[in-house]
Formats: C-alpha cells, structure tokens, sequence
C-alpha cells in the first residue's frame, strides 16, 4: 500500500518525515520488533523508547513510523536516531482509530484469497512427509508443511499455511488457524485452538471496532498443550510459546503474548494480551495476568493470583493475591484480615 492508499483509510495521515514517494509498504509490524516493508505505531513515549527492544535489526528497510500527531507534536530532538533507522514518519489524529482502519486491507490482503474449503493434499500444495500419519476426517489446508513422524489424530483441522515440526502428535478435534508454526515432538491435546483471531479493539465513537489480527503464532519445540486451551494470534508481532514449555488444560494465552523457554501454567491459567514471561515461570491454577505485565525469570504466581496490568516482576518472584504482591506479605495480609474478622 503506498501513501494515497493509507490516506484514503484515514484522511488524516500525513508525512512529516521523508517522501510520499517513500511510502509502499506490504505489512504492519510492532514497535518492539519492527520489519522491512512495513510500519509501526507510536501513540506515546512507552512505545517510542522501546522499538526494536525485540528485534536484532538496528535498521528497516522501506519503513516507516506512524505517529499519534500530538504526541509528535510534543517531541523536540528524540527522532533523529529515528530517521536514521526508517524512511519516513507519518501522523494521524487519532492511532487508535488508524490502528482498526489500517491493518483491515492488511489482513484481507494476506488471508483473503485462502482457500479453506479444499484440501491442500487435493490441490497439491501440501508438503506432507510420507513418514507422517494423518487419521481421516482431518483437513489439512493449502501450502501446509508436514513434517516427518507428525501423528493427526480425527477430526483435526489443520488450516492453510501451518507448519508442523518432525515427531509432532495432534490430538482429535484440534483446530490451527492459518500462519501458525509448530515445532518439533510437541503434543497438543484435543479440543485446543491455535491462532484464533485476538481480542483486540479500540472504543471509538460508542463503538468497539476491530483490530485486524495478522502475526500469527509460534511455537518451538517440546512445547505440550493441554485439552480445551486457546493461544490467540498476534496482532502486529506473532504470539510466541518458547521451547519446552507446558501448557496444562482450559489455559488461554492472548494476543502478542511472548512466552520464554520452559514456562509451566496449569489449568485455567489466563494470559492477557501483550505479556512477556522470562524462562522458567510458573503460573499456578487460575492465576493470571492483565495485559503488558513483564515477568521476571523463575517467578512463581500463586493460585487465583493476577498480575496487574503493566506491572514488571522482577526475577525470582514469588507472587500471590489480587493484586498480586509477594506472597509472604499477601499471607500476612490475610492472617491480618481473619483476626479483624473474629474481633467483629
């Protein structure tokens, strides 16, 4: 999409940093890990000192920077290192609402002429190793990648342009929505969803209006996932599951969320979207956290603790309570409650 097309979607983008010209772009991607042919959004300063804090680039190609205009307005000196990095800024009144308007032709772009109704082993553009072992009843979509010693158990739907690693098992009944990766000897057991649409929205003008969803989900290798659990795809940065980790039943993990290695949450866990967990956290029974939380490496949540939104846990936390506190002093807190109680 290039400049005219984008301010057609919303009249009020403007360049204010490089050409018109410079503007032909095929994706959106995310602040914290921006793309080549593609822009961000920067609605506020949280955003702006973070960009590219995932990313191994130091600069990206044909990109650009979309900017809330009265954010950009109040900067002074705090693009130059921008300008070296992307080639070209751009406003709009409002980033929310340019947020749903443009990443809706994005997302019809990219999922719009898949086909879902015929099987890709039909049309010839599944790659299914011969070593692998599908069940009838499953559908495996087009341009899908099937590894070697991959087991599909019935009534699995497997939907175009999934990758499944070497040694994988998919239990009955699973469903993994387009542009998802699985790595290899991972076990999903049945009833989960992989790279269902995110729920994402901006209220505006009385309404909720949608974010188009187009990262997808990752997920590495040795990774289990329980019965009934839900893994939403990203936004404008894939949803990641890192290796090893264990996933018990009627878990979700929201949008953007990016899991580190060897992370363990048990059953009816939930994840809200835009969380980072570091290696080797525990998320007990019901415990949570709300979006944009850090995590610390070797923390602990206690059962029906949740984590408030954009809280950062440092590591080797031991956390209980709502909202969750370290656990010694939320223990004292309830002790405390109980002796008020018998006095009353």
């Amino acid at each position: 999409m290039n400049f005219k097309d984008l301010q057609q979607l919303d009249s009020s983008f403007n360049i204010c940093f490089g050409q018109e010209t410079s503007v032909e772009v095929s994706s959106i991607s995310h602040s914290y890990e921006p793309s080549d042919d593609s822009f961000i959004f920067i609605k506020n300063k949280k955003f702006l000192n973070e960009i590219g804090r995932l990313s191994k680039k130091k600069t990206y190609s044909n990109s650009g920077v979309v900017f809330e205009k009265k954010f950009f307005d109040s900067l002074k000196d705090e693009t130059s290192q921008l300008e070296k990095q992307f080639d070209w800024f751009g406003t709009v009144e409002d980033v929310n609402r340019a947020m749903c308007a443009f990443s809706k032709p994005f997302y019809d772009q990219k999922y719009g002429s898949l086909n879902y109704f015929v099987d890709g082993r039909q049309m010839g553009t599944a790659q299914v190793d011969p070593s692998a072992q599908i069940a009838q009843n499953v559908f495996i979509g087009e341009n899908c990648k099937i590894g070697k010693d991959v087991h599909i158990y019935p009534g699995s739907v497997i939907l175009p342009n999934v990758e499944i690693g070497e040694g994988t098992i998919i239990f009955p009944n699973i469903t993994i929505y387009p542009f998802v990766t699985v790595g290899m000897n991972c076990r999903i057991h049945a009833g989960t969803s992989i790279g269902t649409d995110g729920f994402g929205y901006n209220f505006i003008a009385g309404e909720h209006v949608k974010i188009w969803h187009l990262a997808g989900v990752e997920i590495s290798d040795d990774v289990e996932i329980g019965a009934s659990s839900k893994i939403d795809g990203g936004a404008f940065i894939p949803t990641r599951i890192g290796k090893g980790t264990k996933i018990d039943n009627l878990v979700q993990i929201s949008h953007n969320v990016q899991v580190g290695a060897h992370n363990i949450f048990a059953g009816k866990s939930g994840i809200a979207g835009s969380v980072e967990t570091e290696e080797y956290c525990i998320f007990a029974a019901s415990a949570g956290s709300a979006p944009g939380a850090r995590i610390g490496r070797g923390s602990q949540i206690a059962p029906l603790a949740i984590i408030s939104e954009n809280a950062v846990i440092a590591p080797g936390s031991v956390l209980g309570g709502h909202p969750a506190r370290p656990l010694k002093d939320w223990l004292k807190s309830q002790a405390k409650l109980r002796q008020l109680i018998k006095k009353n």
